[in-house]
């Protein structure tokens, strides 16, 4: 996967949220890495957003678990290690795994289209930034089949944790894991499509075994 640019910023949304993604951004391209200290200031600057809307994002991330702040060592990016990495994969599998109980039988046409459509951008995205976001909508996307609003709210906050994970995952990937990840990815589709609730868990719990790998060969077992 090819080093990211930042993300392109929503003129529609609040300076908060511009300030919120923008945060994530810098992760995603490598600017702001885990572990790394920064602060209000800083981040003000390199975003080009005022300090409320800043403070009110760093708020945001550090009850979601991305960010830790301190009076003395400032806002940091929590890093993810071994341990970590396993407790969020393990919730991952639950989550995904209940919901695929009902993604089946609550499939529509139209919620069919809008996954595979996120299985194309994920295959086509040329950035870490693009692919998180794709990767994203394709897994969101089967949760919400569900139908459990509480599941998607805490599905979402999972997922920001995850985005540490996902962007060192995708540090180490070679041309050969890329493609494991589209076949994986397919056998999911592929799941849905058939209707095929047995298959489609054999095929997310397959996804997150590979996604396990990958992210403690970064971080170390």
């Amino acid at each position: 996967m090819t080093e990211p640019s930042e993300k392109s910023p929503n003129r529609g949304a609040s300076a908060v949220e511009l300030a919120y993604d923008g945060i994530i951004g810098l992760v995603l391209t490598g600017r702001l890495r885990p572990g790394e200290r920064t602060s209000v200031y800083l981040l003000t600057d390199v975003l080009g957003i005022g300090r409320t809307p800043v403070r009110e994002a760093i708020n945001r991330l550090q009850s979601e678990g991305f960010l830790s702040v301190s009076g003395r060592s400032g806002t940091i990016v929590n890093p993810i290690d071994a341990d970590r990495a396993r407790q969020i994969l393990a919730l991952r599998r639950c989550l995904e795994c209940f919901a695929a109980d009902y993604a089946v039988a609550n499939m529509t046409e139209e919620a069919l289209a809008r996954i595979s459509q996120a299985a194309e951008s994920l295959f086509a995205a040329g950035t870490t930034a693009a692919f998180v976001r794709a990767n994203t909508d394709f897994h969101s996307g089967i949760v919400s089949l569900a139908g459990n609003p509480t599941l998607d709210r805490f599905y979402a906050q999972l997922q920001i944790q995850l985005t540490v994970a996902v962007y060192l995952a995708g540090r180490g990937e070679n041309e050969a894991a890329e493609s494991l990840r589209k076949q994986e990815h397919n056998a999911i589709l592929t799941a849905l499509r058939a209707g095929d609730t047995e298959a489609l868990k054999r095929a997310i719990n397959a996804h997150i075994d590979t996604t396990e790998r990958a992210i403690l060969s970064q971080v170390g077992d």
